[in-house]
């Protein structure tokens, strides 16, 4: 019997640990940015990528290159008000519980840095997601910690600029790239299953997909290893029946090619022939990675509908069986109540 894949065997595995970090162009180059901007002193660094780039994979990746040189701190869930942001900074540094947490922390961060401790690197993932007053507190943070803390805030969308401006605080942008050309993607794809040291079938049925796996992906890592691991898992069959990525929105080779004489792209018969197909229009039946993984769970492990015997009949009410009528003879003289009837305790079981 096959064996079950894990994270350690999947070579497209939904996973954060550095340790299945493989490099690109792009995350390297985003990294050594990022370094000198740490080196540099910047006091606000944004991360900027589409989602699926990769982003917190290289923050993770980060953390261990400049661990010699700063201290890092991560933020589990950024959608947290301001005391709570800064309560639970003050409990990550050890910090003692305060009524005004905001300066304490500051305080805090500004007393280790004198001690002599290293510079502390703030990295809060998802940080469009941040409460404007929780970011409007964490700029008070840093400007009162004296250069000792360094905010690194990775985000897929927009975080109000005037915030910035407010706090006197110009950032340092950082961009990575989302998707990759069809060429890196084979290259990225190969490492991974080098690194994985995936069996000769498996890898050949990678190999044989790599241009199916561009266009379902158009080189988006996530969107890539989910269409990879459904292939892995599940099969040609289920693989080719998910959607291909829009074609309008990635560089084509034509972008590249002679132009018309308005500056319009001349897009000859054999590149058109190269273009994927576009996905099918919204009248179309369209399937996702989520309801094949939902459909093959359910077509391996059927759920059996049990068959619920009805209740049984409820006891009919039996009606209440009328009080014994007394009689003024019963009653004895004193007005003390009647002894009970003795037909009564035989019918209870009593003599």
């Amino acid at each position: 019997m096959e064996r079950m894949a894990t994270v350690e065997r999947d070579p497209f595995s939904d996973t954060t640990d550095p340790s299945a970090y493989v490099p690109r162009v792009a995350t390297e180059s985003a990294l050594v940015q990022l370094e000198m901007a740490l080196r540099d002193g910047a006091r606000v660094i944004c991360l900027d990528g589409p989602a699926g780039s990769g982003k917190t994979m290289l923050l993770n990746v980060l953390e261990e290159r400049v661990a010699d040189e700063f201290r890092t701190l991560r933020v589990p869930y950024p959608k947290l008000e301001p005391d709570e942001f800064c309560h639970w900074g003050l409990s990550a540094l050890r910090g003692s519980p305060a009524e005004d947490p905001e300066r304490a922390l500051a305080e805090r961060i500004a007393s280790a840095a004198q001690s002599g401790e290293p510079a502390l690197v703030w990295i809060i993932d998802d940080a469009d997601c941040l409460p404007v007053p929780t970011l409007r507190s964490l700029l008070w943070v840093q400007r009162n910690s004296h250069d000792a803390l360094r905010l690194l805030l990775s985000r897929s969308g927009e975080i109000p600029a005037e915030e910035f401006a407010h706090a006197g605080v110009r950032p340092v942008s950082v961009e990575l790239e989302g998707e990759m050309e069809s060429a890196e993607m084979a290259q990225y794809v190969r490492a991974r299953l080098d690194r994985a040291d995936v069996e000769p079938a498996r890898r050949a049925q990678i190999e044989a997909a790599i241009d199916q796996l561009y266009a379902r992906s158009r080189g988006n890592p996530r969107r890539l290893h989910a269409a990879a691991s459904v292939l892995l898992c599940f099969g040609r069959e289920r693989f080719e029946a998910l959607p291909e990525e829009e074609s309008a929105a990635v560089a084509t080779p034509a972008e590249s090619g002679p132009r018309s004489s308005d500056g319009a792209v001349v897009i000859s018969s054999l590149v058109r022939a190269a273009v994927p197909p576009p996905s099918p229009g919204p009248g179309a039946e369209r399937v996702s990675i989520e309801s094949l993984v939902a459909e093959a769970v359910a077509a391996e492990q059927p759920i059996e509908e049990l068959a619920i015997p009805d209740p049984p009949p409820a006891p009919p009410e039996l009606a209440p069986e009328p009080p014994p009528v007394s009689s003024a003879s019963d009653s004895p003289p004193d007005g003390s109540p009647a002894p009970r009837k003795r037909h009564r305790l035989r019918r209870l079981g009593r003599r």
